[in-house]
């Protein structure tokens, strides 16, 4: 690693290079070996970002052109991936309800007993609270 304080020399045809293989701000930086902070700063130079961008773009056309190649080769599984991601089809899948749809409403009560001996329990411990009794709700047959 460089001592610190000096300027840390980086040649920008390795950093292209570097930057078209999709290297890390870690790896670059072990490349030339300076800190991770030494590439972060010097990106905030026009020029240096400018190498690092047109590297990554040259690496994604590079990777396109592969998967076209596969695509050209009959690779059915590149056909469909690159025609998810780069034309925006998808898969569709349909689903087909038939007969009758019944929606039940299940409200689970406590069992009978009391907390004050009265045979009535509150659904909320306040002076407020509201009572349930038998009669104040339906049940459902089992055999529906």
């Amino acid at each position: 690693m460089a001592k610190r304080g000096t300027t840390a020399k980086i040649d920008m045809a390795e950093l292209e290079r570097l930057s078209a293989m999709q290297c890390t701000d870690e790896e670059v930086a072990a490349w030339f070996g300076v800190t991770t902070r030494t590439i972060e700063r010097r990106r905030k130079n026009a020029k240096f970002a400018e190498v690092m961008n047109r590297g990554k773009a040259k690496g994604r056309i590079s990777v396109r052109r592969a998967q076209l190649k596969l695509l050209e080769a009959g690779n059915a599984t590149m056909g469909v991936w690159l025609g998810k991601n780069i034309l925006g089809q998808v898969d569709e899948v349909r689903h087909e309800l038939s007969g009758s749809v019944r929606t039940y409403l299940s409200v689970v009560l406590p069992r009978p007993g009391s907390l004050d001996g009265s045979g009535v329990r509150p659904m909320i411990n306040a002076p407020e609270a509201v009572e349930i009794e038998a009669g104040d709700y339906e049940t459902v047959a089992d055999s529906e």
